[in-house]
């Protein structure tokens, strides 16, 4: 007969050698999370369009079904949304979760807290949603927030002023020339007359297309056809 110690040895050492192995596949886990890990800039699915010493606009398109690699946001920054569309996400080590996201939807995060994660799409058509990072490290002025009937302030923070626009048929928006310059971007298709100092062009503006305007240019903008055209407007300090 076989002593009872001895099958409680074995039992023991079956145990222990599970614990180890379980160990090792939680430290290797530990070690493709962090080895998955970039910065938002370098995820395949942001994609970096415009770059100055202001803003870095990195045009985000996730299909439907696709999943982001885990990416790392540290810079404070604008997000607008341009697609309904419903999204999953999840904070590394965290458990997932699910919204919708909204066209038209504009946030700002400071990010004073990075935040690294990973996105997909778990609709039927693609998402789209622009990540403007706010890339200035210089010391920020107070400016005065812009008056007009057609801008509405969204947020008043350290590197930007936000507002929406909205121009009805016909309507004209005039902005005062800025010291570090003005970010575009159309929220709807649009077509405008845009003027900048003495330069006059006519635009057929996309959602997600943008304009940058240099400081202490003058510019002024008029709807040329019989819609209401939505843009956001970031104002640089």
């Amino acid at each position: 007969m076989v002593p009872l110690a001895y099958f409680s040895f074995q039992i023991n050492s079956i145990f222990k050698k599970m614990r180890n192995y379980l160990l090792l596949i939680a430290v290797l886990n530990n070690t493709i999370l962090v080895t998955a890990q970039v910065q938002v800039r370098n995820e395949p699915g942001h994609h970096n369009v415009f770059e100055n010493k202001f803003a870095r606009i990195l045009d985000v398109y996730l299909a439907p079904g696709d999943t982001t690699l885990y990416h790392v946001h540290n810079t404070p920054s604008v997000f607008i949304v341009f697609t309904n569309t419903n999204v999953g996400s999840q904070l590394i080590g965290r458990q997932p979760q699910k919204g919708a996201n909204i066209t038209g939807e504009v946030s700002y995060d400071n990010l004073n807290t990075p935040r690294t994660h990973r996105v997909w799409n778990e609709d039927t058509s693609w998402f789209h949603v622009m990540d403007i990072e706010l890339t200035s490290t210089k010391q920020k002025k107070n400016i005065a927030v812009l008056q007009n009937p057609a801008l509405k302030l969204l947020f008043n923070e350290q590197q930007v002023n936000g507002y929406n626009i909205e121009l009805k048929s016909a309507g004209n928006l005039q902005l005062p020339a800025s010291e570090n310059g003005y970010l575009l971007i159309a929220k709807s298709e649009s077509v405008i007359e845009f003027k900048i100092d003495d330069v006059v062009q006519d635009r057929i503006m996309k959602p997600s297309h943008y304009i940058w305007i240099e400081g202490s240019k003058k510019v002024s903008m008029k709807v040329i056809t019989d819609q209401i055209e939505n843009f956001v407007l970031l104002q640089f300090k």
